[in-house]
């Protein structure tokens, strides 16, 4: 009956290990989901960013070509 007892012990102690474990896990989990959807946000705000300064970039280079096309005109 002891070495009974003691396995059961050693099982209980044992699964309360996993539970930790698997709760530590999930908090580790539970937080590189948030950095990731964090980074992801930034990367989606800088995009965005490029593209606006790209979108005036050109759109300036137009101006700038359609004087010189007018000025070669004359």
């Amino acid at each position: 009956m002891h070495a009974l007892k003691a396995a059961l012990d050693r099982l209980g102690h044992a699964v309360g290990r996993l539970e930790h474990a698997a709760a530590n896990r999930e908090i580790r989990f539970s937080r590189r989901e948030h950095e990731l959807s964090e980074a992801l946000t930034q990367a989606r705000a800088e995009t965005a960013r490029a593209n606006e300064n790209a979108d005036a970039v050109s759109k300036r280079l137009e101006t700038a070509i359609g004087r010189l096309e007018a000025v070669l005109e004359t």
